[in-house]
């Protein structure tokens, strides 16, 4: 596997047995490599969108996404940027975590909406 960190990208090779992968010539099975990106590793369809958070005082924060019914962690995500549209698989409130965990740079956000789809807010988050 090869990782591309500034693309979110990940490489998978499949190389035949005894090949020498250095070899100018060498060729991987027919139809390698396969190239995901990272949040097509998590290809769970959306029901919901919770309001795309707009943060400002911080670049690529992480994003932890908690369904108020039962507490559970949906996912965390470090994101690339300043602004993220969070999706979620089922109606209800959530629970935003956002900033640098281990340190004191972050902010909880609770009791926010899940949107339909076609609905669009946004959430201002300074840190």
């Amino acid at each position: 596997m090869r990782f591309n960190k500034p693309d979110r990208t990940i490489t998978f090779e499949c190389w035949p047995r005894n090949v020498d992968v250095t070899s100018p010539d060498a060729k991987q099975y027919e139809g390698w490599p396969k190239t995901i990106r990272q949040q097509d590793n998590y290809g769970r369809k959306a029901v919901a969108y919770l309001p795309t958070i707009e943060v400002t005082g911080m670049q690529d924060p992480v994003v932890q996404v908690v369904r108020e019914s039962d507490g559970e962690v949906v996912y965390t995500l470090r994101i690339q940027g300043q602004q993220f549209r969070p999706k979620v698989f089922a109606k209800g409130k959530y629970t935003l975590h956002v900033g640098e965990p281990g340190t004191d740079r972050g902010k909880t956000i609770s009791g926010i909406p899940a949107l339909p789809p076609d609905e669009q807010k946004t959430l201002e988050v300074e840190l």
